[in-house]
């Protein structure tokens, strides 16, 4: 179960699952939906991208390890950590930007606010700030 949590402006899931975000994320863009009429495809397409990513990191983690190189153990572990790190911190990055990009193209953001992925900006429009 996801509910909004309205202190916070984002969805909670009720209980821990192994991957929470997952379910926050449908009620989100649902949320968004129901908002617009149209489905925030930037963020999900970079939603499904991650997974597509993580298929690929592993296989290529697999790969060399298969391939040794000459690495011990701890060696093949530090290198695939090390490698995959900045990978993960800039992806986050990506679906943050594309998730707020979608909420400016519809107008339920101003410019200069920046949300998390599974928070939605509060029903009332953002202020306008008038120009001399």
């Amino acid at each position: 179960m996801v509910y909004f949590d309205y202190g916070q402006n984002r969805y909670v899931c009720s209980r821990p699952t192994l991957i929470p975000d997952i379910r926050a994320h449908v009620a989100n863009w649902n949320h968004y939906r129901r908002a617009t009429g149209v489905w925030p495809v930037l963020s999900i397409l970079t939603f499904l991208t991650r997974f597509a990513l993580l298929i690929v990191g592993v296989a290529v983690a697999i790969f060399c390890g298969v391939m040794r190189r000459g690495w011990t153990s701890n060696e093949y572990y530090l290198i695939s950590i090390g490698a995959t790190l900045p990978i993960i911190l800039l992806w986050y990055l990506v679906e943050r930007a594309a998730w707020n990009h979608d909420l400016r193209t519809r107008g339920l953001a101003s410019n200069g606010d920046i949300w998390g992925l599974n928070q939605f900006p509060p029903d009332e429009p953002p202020p306008r700030h008038r120009t001399h």
